[in-house]
């Protein structure tokens, strides 16, 4: 894991006994906080951040370099990382290849060689890691010769905001938590449920946050929010100052209105140039990606060409999309591109078929098209599961239409069950009864709606068993008659069996 430094929070800074020395605060990593500090002056503190070259107040450099293994001068063991602390590789008895940490193969293969208590990690001559978001100060110690750098904080067009956001707001600089700002205070659980704060961007919208910064509606009050590991993290307020005020401003233009805003979404500068006075600011467009991704100005072009209501007239729906805040980097490559979608719209392709006969394995427009021809929709195969399982045959002329079906919704619209136990074990028996209505939109538009009448039973002694039948019907009336004498008839049969 890597070192980061903690602090701790100046109202609930008590110290903690434990058995490992740390920095209070490790609850955001979702660990044991180890040894508490009651302020940064603690002699103890002062030594640890003094060894790690960083201290929670200023921002380090981060960089990522390629690590050459054969140079890192290491005796191979079970473990193997750098020489301030962080784990590169790690493995056990039983496994039959190391585990990286923070790291990613460059070239070059890893296994793990000899027995008991001889096992040990090795590697292929000639192997380089690949290691990620490295503070600078961790590099000490390493062989001059072992590592390149080949990416820095220092370049990241946002780098002066997020080091202003960390001193400022005490947010997140990469790998780095630093101390809460000292006139942070407690916020009251019930902000969040009042509806008088507003998000205030803390990353660019195709990539995943750490923190969350919110302003109240009267622009006096920050609360922020710090992301940990397994749940855990902290809140706390702030007092909205001048220099504050202008961050929050250049926060809000750097991350949703720039041109570096737009490419983390997958938009080039054409593309950003054509929307940027429109509503599809990159906010938008990453809410957009479950349905088409705009790349270049050409599909900024085919995006504005048509009304959200003539897109969801051919099945694109544009409206519902809603932004949640992102869990993950944003990956535009695997959506259509606004120009494919005008094509597979053309070709009477709603969004829905468009994924699915993707994931199926067709990926360019052209052979999208073509699937479309010849291969049933998951509507259709449903239909067609469906009507095939009835005790009574569904109607061939319905049976026809439904091949054509693009999408369709199944709702339950009445439900019963008994469950009888013998005991505080499996055994026992039970019955069931189900109805449902089956929504089924046809490549016409036109609506066709199919009611089914299900139920069921299931037994458990020395094996167990089940069963299940349904009917399935075109008239609503004679599905809900079907329904009441199913139930009337199983809660008789429930009756008979003498139970509760």
């Amino acid at each position: 894991m890597r070192t980061l430094v903690y602090a701790p929070e100046p109202w609930t800074a008590n110290p903690v006994a434990g058995a490992t020395a740390g920095l209070h605060g490790a609850e955001e990593l979702g660990g044991s906080p180890g040894l508490g500090f009651s302020n940064t002056a603690d002699p103890r503190f002062v030594a640890i951040t003094r060894s790690l070259g960083r201290d929670g107040r200023q921002p380090v450099e981060h960089v990522d370099i390629l690590l050459s293994l054969d140079l890192l001068a290491v005796r191979p063991t079970m473990d193997l990382g750098l020489p301030s602390g962080e784990l590169l590789l790690s493995a056990k008895p039983g496994w039959e290849a190391p585990q990286l940490h923070g790291c990613a193969l460059h070239n070059g293969a890893l296994s793990l060689t000899g027995a008991g208590d001889g096992r040990r990690i090795a590697w292929e001559r000639g192997t380089i890691l690949i290691v990620k978001d490295l503070p600078r100060p961790s590099l000490r110690g390493l062989p001059a010769a072992s590592y390149i750098d080949i990416s820095s904080s220092n370049d990241d067009p946002a780098d002066a905001l997020r080091r202003a956001s960390f001193s400022l707001l005490g947010t997140r600089y990469h790998s780095d938590i630093p101390l809460a700002p000292g006139d942070a205070i407690p916020v009251d659980s019930s902000w969040q449920e009042s509806g008088k704060y507003e998000s205030v961007p803390t990353e660019y919208p195709g990539l995943a946050a750490m923190d969350e910064v919110f302003l109240d509606e009267d622009k006096v009050t920050l609360v922020v929010r710090r992301f940990g590991f397994n749940g855990h993290g902290s809140e706390y307020a702030l007092p909205v100052t001048a220099e504050r005020s202008l961050l929050v401003g250049e926060m809000r233009q750097e991350y949703l209105y720039s041109a570096a805003a737009y490419e983390s979404v997958g938009a080039d500068a054409g593309a950003a140039e054509i929307l940027l006075t429109t509503p599809w600011n990159p906010l938008t467009l990453r809410d957009l990606l479950p349905v088409m991704s705009v790349r270049t100005a050409d599909d900024a072009v085919c995006l504005l060409d048509r009304t959200p209501d003539q897109w969801q007239d051919d099945g694109w729906d544009l409206v519902s999309t809603t932004h949640t805040p992102a869990l993950r980097n944003a990956e535009p490559h695997q959506s259509w591109r606004a120009s494919e979608a005008v094509v597979l719209a053309a070709a009477g392709i709603t969004s829905s078929r468009s994924y699915e006969l993707r994931s199926a394995g067709f990926s360019s427009v052209e052979a999208a098209v073509a699937a479309h021809r010849e291969r049933p929709t998951a509507a259709a195969i449903h239909a067609r599961d469906l009507a095939a399982a009835s005790e009574i045959p569904v109607p061939a002329q319905v049976g026809v239409e439904l091949v054509t079906a693009q999408e369709y919704a199944a709702e339950e619209l009445s439900a019963w069950r008994h469950d009888h136990r013998h005991s505080c074990g499996p055994e026992g028996w039970g019955l069931w009864a189900k109805l449902t209505r089956h929504t089924f939109t046809l490549r016409s538009g036109d609506i066709r709606v199919l009611w089914e009448v299900s139920n069921g039973w299931w037994a458990i002694s020395e094996e167990g068993d089940a069963g299940q039948v349904c009917i399935v019907y075109t008239e609503e009336g004679e599905a809900q008659d079907s329904w009441k004498a199913t139930q009337a008839a199983l809660q008789e049969y429930k009756e008979q069996l003498g139970t509760d």
